[in-house]
């Protein structure tokens, strides 16, 4: 059990390993980049809850991964036989399908200012932090295409390296990675990163005295600044930062690796 944590009482732990049976009869199948912030937020879900599931690794610019994007992008989980898109909606999800541990606060009012904080850090921390990452690393490709193709071969690697000029351009379109746009994100990330710092309480967590979906939300979509031990996919060593130096060094990146230390869940893929 995460750290952090109050004791469960015997009738929560029955409900959860209930779940935790069920999850194992017909496992949820998580679609997913391993590279991506969004995805490490529904793969920390998954592994916090301890939920059996399947994960499906997919290449940006392939068949399967572009079908995907047609209907939104990933992570995408399916469960029960619903297709779940979007990290914000997987978490709803798994929270009514497996409820224990929970990332919601019980406290109506702890619930509302976790579930604020999540939406504040989709749009100021995981949206903006791509896109001025991908900025700041335009002059290396070699580290962009080991990053795109983490966990696969040295074939896939290489041959990623190839299409790489051509995926560029149709992210930059997508994400809109431009000059302009990648300054205001250096200022939204700035300002999320000083939220962390501003909120966090006595407890270190940033809503009330256990981690939740706010906690989950900002470190997850961090992690890419922080790089913890405990992640679980060795990606390539990062360039310089560049202009994003100070964003690195930030008080809320060591914040991020400590809420990875005190609360990473357990490994739960059963197949991948």
């Amino acid at each position: 059990m995460a750290q952090g944590r109050g004791l469960l009482s015997s009738a929560p732990k029955r409900i959860a390993a209930a779940s935790i049976i069920a999850a194992l009869v017909s496992p949820p199948v998580l679609w997913q980049y391993n590279f991506s912030n969004f995805n490490e937020k529904a793969r920390w879900t998954l592994d916090f809850k301890g939920i059996a599931h399947i994960r499906r690794s997919l290449l940006p610019g392939g068949l399967r991964a572009m079908a995907f994007s047609r209907g939104g992008t990933l992570p995408v989980l399916d469960m029960d036989g619903e297709r779940i898109v979007d990290s914000t909606r997987i978490i709803a999800a798994l929270e009514r399908r497996f409820p224990l541990p929970a990332l919601y606060p019980e406290e109506p009012g702890e619930r509302a200012a976790a579930l604020e904080l999540e939406d504040f850090f989709d749009e100021h921390a995981g949206h903006e932090l791509r896109r001025a990452g991908f900025y700041e690393w335009r002059g290396s490709p070699s580290f962009v295409s080991g990053l795109l193709s983490t966990g696969r071969s040295r074939a896939t690697r290489a041959a990623m390296r190839v299409v790489l000029p051509g995926a560029l351009i149709y992210a930059r379109r997508r994400y809109r990675i431009y000059p302009a746009d990648a300054e205001r994100a250096r200022s939204k990330l700035a300002v999320a990163l000083d939220r962390i710092i501003a909120e966090r309480e006595p407890s270190g967590y940033l809503v009330g005295m256990g981690f939740s979906v706010a906690d989950l939300a900002a470190a997850a979509l961090l992690f890419p600044l922080a790089m913890p031990p405990e992640l679980q996919y060795r990606y390539p060593p990062l360039p310089d930062w560049g202009a994003m130096r100070s964003h690195a060094a930030h008080p809320a990146v060591d914040w991020t690796r400590a809420m990875y230390r005190r609360d990473p869940g357990r490994p739960s893929a059963v197949s991948s």
